[in-house]
């Protein structure tokens, strides 16, 4: 079980949700209602399924709750690139959530990369910037 008080990954998803909160706090266009509302679930969740990938017993549970998170952080993206296409969300406040978006992807990619090595007995390697910075691995999908 790991502490996600700790993980510096949670941190920056809590900063991440509470600031969509606040840029969508206001928004009275009834038109815009279930975007901001779909938008601070799915921002919201990104630091809850970490809490509970944290609470998992073993490695491999740990990695399965991040991979969920992965998943959450993926439909922020596309949340906040729906929101400021259909005119919910400025340009700029855009552009700075997508980037703390791609850090929280790079940082769950790590994280993920870390704990598998660390299961499979071998030592993490030390990341490169700029490689990996996705949580999608270029791994065979199962066609079944």
């Amino acid at each position: 079980m790991q502490n996600y008080l700790k993980l510096d990954v949670w941190k920056k998803s809590h900063e991440l949700a509470l600031d969509v909160h606040r840029l969508t706090t206001g928004r009275a266009d009834p038109e815009c209602a279930d975007i901001v509302s779909d938008l601070r679930r799915s921002a919201a969740s990104i630091p809850v399924i970490i809490v509970l990938g944290c609470d998992g017993e073993t490695d491999a549970e740990f990695v399965r709750g991040m991979r969920g998170a992965a998943m959450a952080v993926d439909e922020v993206a596309y949340l906040l690139l729906f929101a400021r296409d259909a005119g919910v969300l400025p340009a700029v406040p855009y552009a700075k959530l997508e980037a703390r978006v791609h850090q929280l992807r790079a940082m769950l990619g790590g994280l993920m990369r870390t704990v598998r090595q660390k299961m499979e007995g071998r030592r993490p390697e030390r990341a490169v910037r700029g490689a990996g910075s996705s949580p999608r691995e270029s791994r065979p999908r199962s066609t079944s």
